[in-house]
């Protein structure tokens, strides 16, 4: 995963924010073409994420091509800044241990990834994590993440990969409910369904803005509709993270990863 790109995108623009993503496709692609590695395949799963599958490779193999996309990547002079990539590796004997269905496997694997990426950022970013291990003093503090939607059950897969990276799921029904929360404990991250009844999201980010203890706390819009008029509203509000349901898994949770770690340093 691409260390920081919403302070890139932040700091530069949307369009520079692509230009680095980019930069480290075409890395991962270098990568990938060298000898002996035709049947190692790329992806890009959204955003700022992608996976690099290493077929029939030892542990030790794995971890040196992380370490070699790693260092590519630090020492490229390619975009405006120095980038750096947090990666987790999963090894696919750990999951072959427990019983479920491939696509059970496959949901497994992913959690898995984002927890590990997770871990590689708490021990700060440009760092590698092939375990699930992590210290005490790395979860003294767990970052919260508000959710704030009448049917949570949509959004079961999101808090589930949330979860596995170590982030605490608080879950709240209606928009009234959720102030009291953010008045009882400010979460890290906010992710509100746009049509909440008792206060819609909308109104819920205007109370976060009238708040200078609030108005900082990263805002996720989410919603079934997403058309000119709700889109205009948003920017009026100043919401830079707008997603239409089903929202897409791995893109959201990176983001609030990425946005959780600039909290929690």
């Amino acid at each position: 995963m691409l260390d920081d790109i919403v302070a890139i995108n932040e700091k530069y623009g949307r369009a520079s924010g692509d230009e680095a993503i980019r930069a480290v496709a075409y890395i991962l692609q270098n990568v990938r073409a060298g000898a002996g590695r035709q049947s190692h395949l790329l992806f890009k799963i959204g955003g700022p994420l992608f996976a690099y599958y290493l077929t029939e490779a030892s542990a030790p193999e794995a971890r040196a091509v992380a370490e070699e996309i790693r260092e590519k990547v630090l020492q490229s002079e390619t975009y405006l800044q120095r980038l750096t990539v947090s990666i987790g590796i999963v090894n696919f004997h750990e999951l072959f241990l427990e019983d479920g269905s491939r696509e059970q496997m496959a949901r497994r694997l992913e959690q898995t990834a984002l927890y590990r990426m997770r871990v590689a950022g708490k021990q700060g970013a440009n760092t590698i994590c092939d375990s699930s291990r992590i210290s005490a003093a790395a979860v003294s503090t767990r970052p919260t993440v508000l959710l704030v939607d009448p049917e949570p059950g949509s959004m079961e897969l999101l808090i589930r990969a949330l979860e596995a990276a170590e982030l605490v799921v608080q879950i709240c029904r209606d928009g009234e409910s959720a102030v009291e929360a953010i008045k009882a404990k400010p979460p890290s991250v906010i992710i509100c369904e746009a049509m909440c009844p008792r206060l819609n999201g909308f109104t819920i980010r205007e109370r976060l803005q009238a708040n200078a203890l609030w108005n900082s706390i990263p805002f996720i819009l989410v919603s079934h509709r997403k058309n000119e008029d709700l889109i205009r509203k948003a920017v009026d509000r100043d919401i830079r993270h707008f997603f239409r349901k089903p929202v897409p898994l791995t893109e959201v949770a990176g983001l609030v990863i990425n946005l959780t770690r600039r909290a929690f340093g």
